[in-house]
């Protein structure tokens, strides 16, 4: 087997089998963040999980333009955030909480208070403000007060416990009724201002941070992230799969906090300032799929459909990257056309490797050819294939968004497969326009195109344009190589 071939089979199989794992275990696979909040422990604990009870105060309805949101007065609990701009799969407005509620009162190492201010119907106050408005709870006198403030216009919320020690806890997690992700990371995030710790835990164990620039607990698509103003410490229990609590405690006098409860849109969350968008778990080659994001988002605001801004995105990418496209076919018909003078000296060397070995370079050499040069070219472009991978993945801009005729959703599959399908065909031409140095080599690549369909069947619509359309512009810059620029 010569290098060529060699090299090339190995950049094909490790390409699929990189696809499949990405895919299908990319949850437990993806690249985990080192850093720390400023300390982190973690050991075996016996937590008292958060229990669905029916919250028997009085209901308080706020509505703004971005949600609508209930909190019950037993306990100043959040029962209830529906986003009006986001519906789930069912067509109802998306509900980030669960049936538990969020921020239930914390009274660290101390059960019995934590029962007593969560069982109390407190009294409230409400004040309507131009831009927002503010929900005071208070009991025992005054002596607990939680103070909530949402905003009119934003996905934002303040949460302010004046009472000196007492934290909140929500879980078990966010949005239950958004999509289960294999492909990316769902669960608590601590941001330590650098980078996002991914927390994954054992059932029944903890982990506790201190004085994180935020945490947040998401889901797929969508994120409560609690920011405080003033340093606290955290502590993460695993309660079940996929189910977290995350106890929020101050360090200091008084718990002052604002969250986000919202979409997690790129250029909406970077507009903080204080690192939100990492919610959004890119993986290892964000630092590619965060650019292209921008463009695909800039290219939407002319075409106003995110199936024809995918299609002008993959043309862009297949021009800056036709020079090495070039080079690289170039490169392989050059292997073609030498590879009678190699087995030449193949037979004629037999019993003499070092010998035949030297000839071969010699052959290389006297014809500039190298025979990794049909690969090298597709190495480097690995990097933006797993980025728009992801990128095609994890983006909620794709979500409900509707492409044409019978695509109505791209972060979907194609319900009648038939997209894929032509993938699948338009693999199988290229793959017989692409030059190859022995038959059982080319028998190998015209497998892949079936490997590449059955994979792809259930796929996100807009990631399947994606490959076709790079698919179909391949298969004309193979013909204009071989017709042109020859």
């Amino acid at each position: 087997m010569d290098e060529q071939k060699a090299s090339f089979l190995i950049l094909m199989l490790s390409l699929v089998l990189a696809l499949v794992l990405y895919h299908y275990f990319g949850k437990n696979l993806a690249p985990q963040s080192q850093k720390r909040a400023e300390k982190t422990v973690t050991k075996e604990v016996e937590a008292t999980p958060i229990k669905a009870v029916a919250l028997k105060g009085e209901d308080v309805v706020i509505d703004t333009t971005k949600y609508r949101v209930v909190v019950n007065s037993q306990g100043g609990v959040l029962k209830s955030l529906t986003l009006k701009e986001y519906k789930d799969d069912d067509g109802n407005p998306m509900e980030l909480i669960p049936k538990t509620g969020f921020f239930y009162n914390y009274a660290p190492d101390n059960k019995t208070l934590t029962e007593k201010l969560n069982s109390a119907v407190m009294r409230y106050e409400i004040d309507r403000l131009p831009d927002r408005t503010k929900v005071t709870f208070s009991a025992e006198n005054g002596t607990f007060v939680k103070e909530y403030v949402f905003y009119n216009s934003e996905y934002k919320l303040d949460l302010n416990i004046k009472t000196p020690k007492i934290g909140v806890y929500f879980g078990p997690k966010v949005a239950p009724k958004d999509r289960k992700s294999r492909y990316s990371f769902s669960g608590p995030l601590v941001y330590d201002g650098k980078k996002a710790k991914e927390v994954k835990l054992k059932k029944k164990k903890e982990a506790t941070f201190h004085k994180p620039v935020w945490v947040a607990l998401q889901s797929l698509y969508f994120t409560v992230s609690l920011i405080p103003k003033e340093p606290i410490g955290v502590k993460i229990v695993k309660e079940g799969e996929d189910n977290y609590n995350l106890y929020v405690f101050p360090e200091g006098k008084l718990t002052l906090s604002w969250a986000f409860a919202g979409p997690k849109k790129y250029d909406l969350l970077k507009s903080y300032g204080i690192g939100l968008e990492e919610n959004i778990r890119f993986g290892m080659f964000g630092f590619i799929s965060k650019p292209l994001l921008q463009l695909m988002n800039f290219l939407y605001r002319y075409v106003h459909n995110y199936g024809v801004a995918i299609i002008i995105l993959t043309i862009i990418i297949k021009i800056i990257f036709h020079p090495l496209t070039v080079k690289s076919y170039k490169s392989m018909n050059k292997m073609k056309e030498i590879q009678p003078l190699i087995q030449q000296i193949r037979e004629a060397y037999k019993d003499d490797p070092n010998k035949m070995n030297q000839e071969i370079m010699a052959l290389y050499k006297k014809y500039k050819v190298n025979p990794f040069g049909g690969c090298l070219p597709m190495l480097l472009q690995i990097p933006v294939f797993f980025a728009l991978y992801k990128l095609l993945m994890v983006s909620i801009e794709l979500r409900h968004a509707p492409f044409i005729l019978w695509i109505t959703d791209l972060s979907a599959k194609d319900p009648y497969y038939i997209t894929p399908i032509i993938m699948g065909v338009t693999m199988l031409i290229q793959q017989l326009l692409t030059p190859t140095q022995d038959p059982s080599q080319g028998k190998f690549m015209l497998m892949l195109p079936i490997i590449f369909t059955v994979i792809f069947l259930n796929f996100p619509s807009g990631l399947v344009l994606y490959f076709l359309v790079n698919n179909i512009i391949t298969i004309g810059e193979q013909l204009l190589i071989k017709y042109v620029y020859k």
